[in-house]
């Protein structure tokens, strides 16, 4: 009886399987949408430009020692060497500087899903979990 129902109504079950589908799709959507599904979304990319930023720092130091290495037996190493070197360490600089703007970029955007997303009465628990260097200095500024 089953084969035979499922012949007769082959149309319903399909539908069954769309309508299956289309709210899958609505759910994901919608969560993605919410504020929990925002903040998740930018804390990854926060933590992917942290991660970038610290390859990008260590590139550049390694590049400094090499260079600071040659520099100390600059008698035995051909000048071309050398100054193909400072060029390769002045790119390691220039992509740490944007290892570190697409980080504050990140940062901010945290920041901004925190405060358009959350009451306010969750921003400070949210910024100190997510941002732990935005906790500022209670105490009066003095010199």
């Amino acid at each position: 009886m089953n084969t035979e129902l499922l012949l007769q109504n082959w149309g319903l079950a399909v539908a069954g399987v769309l309508v299956l589908i289309v709210a899958v799709i609505v759910v994901t959507a919608v969560v993605r949408r919410s504020a929990g599904g925002q903040l998740r979304s930018s804390i990854a990319e926060l933590e992917t430009r942290n991660r970038a930023q610290v390859q990008a720092h260590k590139a550049a130091e390694n590049a400094e020692k090499k260079l600071a290495r040659l520099k100390a037996r600059a008698d035995q190493i051909k000048p071309r060497v050398i100054e193909e070197l400072k060029g390769l360490l002045s790119d390691k600089r220039a992509l740490k500087k944007i290892a570190d703007d697409q980080l504050m970029i990140a940062q901010n955007h945290v920041r901004r899903v925190i405060h358009d997303e959350f009451p306010p009465a969750k921003h400070d628990e949210l910024r100190a979990r997510y941002l732990p260097e935005d906790i500022k200095d209670k105490r009066p500024f003095s010199f």
